[in-house]
């Protein structure tokens, strides 16, 4: 049970070193050959979205028969911008959360637990660990103790957990370990495994995510600049598009100017790219 333990420990600290010191550093890496193209992607990218959906809605009007009067383009207009107003509002709420809040927001679905719960834990941790308590406060303590304070703040329950199991805290919840049987040690046993399953199975997806699948590769010259190569043919196909829908537009309204093609921008359309642009650059296009 000792090995099972230590293991489960290990399976934390790599998850930590990850989340905390590698993601970072290739977020950063990742900025330095990329930003400038990843940006001008999110602008042509919302902007083509935005002409789509304008021309979509003018067309399954015209399929229908009816007549464009500038009333009808007006309401159009009025009905995509709120929808991309609220699309914008999403942005923010996500992108204003730090890392710790993303993270509980992402777990809500998935872990049902109560407040009596996550402080059943916390104080059961705090008699093994807290300095005050122990006397101990060597670095290695002193860092296990923090990591629970962060979990307990951000209410993550699965990394509550295995900090118990970790620490093997969880005896004083369910009783003194002198006083079990064999079956209860077999129990024991299989718990911890089970919670060893679960953090190799969160490290193996976290591996699979970028920009952790980038890390082998993003000082690879070549396949920077193959990427880079990627990244401006994605963003000539979405001008394309642009120019497309642009000339549709024209055409249904009798040479109207798109909304958002004049060079002097509103505050609103301003403040809505500067949203967008707040998006991360990973799996969020």
């Amino acid at each position: 049970m000792l090995e099972l333990r230590a293991e489960l420990r290990e399976s934390m600290d790599d998850w930590h070193r990850l989340s905390t010191e590698v993601r970072p550093r290739l977020h950063a890496q990742y900025h330095v050959h990329f930003g400038e193209q990843e940006r001008e992607l999110q602008v042509v990218a919302l902007r083509s979205a935005e002409l789509f959906r304008r021309v979509e809605l003018l067309s399954i009007k015209v399929s229908r028969g009816e007549v464009l009067t500038q009333h009808i383009i007006d309401l159009i207009n009025q009905v995509v911008d709120s929808e991309y107003a609220r699309f914008a509002m999403r942005i923010r709420e996500a992108f204003d959360l730090d890392t710790e809040q993303r993270e509980r927001a992402s777990r809500l679905g998935d872990e049902q637990h109560t407040d009596g719960e996550l402080v059943n834990m916390y104080r059961t941790l705090a008699k093994q660990l807290h300095p005050d308590s122990t006397g101990n406060d060597s670095a290695d303590a002193v860092a296990i103790w923090h990591r629970v304070q962060q979990a307990y703040g951000a209410k993550n329950v699965s990394q509550m957990k295995s900090l118990l199991s970790m620490m093997g805290a969880s005896d004083m919840l369910r009783g003194e370990a002198s006083d079990w049987d064999l079956e209860r040690w077999q129990q024991e046993v299989m718990r911890l495994e089970t919670r060893l399953r679960v953090e190799h199975r969160k490290l193996r997806k976290l591996r699979s995510e970028e920009p952790f699948t980038l890390e082998h590769v993003i000082d690879d010259e070549q396949w920077r600049e193959r990427h880079k190569w990627e990244l401006e043919k994605a963003i000539a196909a979405k001008r394309h598009e642009i120019d497309e829908n642009t000339s549709r537009y024209a055409e249904l309204t009798g040479g109207m100017i798109p909304p958002g093609t004049e060079l002097l921008k509103t505050k609103d359309e301003q403040t809505f790219e500067e949203d967008f642009l707040k998006n991360t650059y990973f799996g969020q296009r």
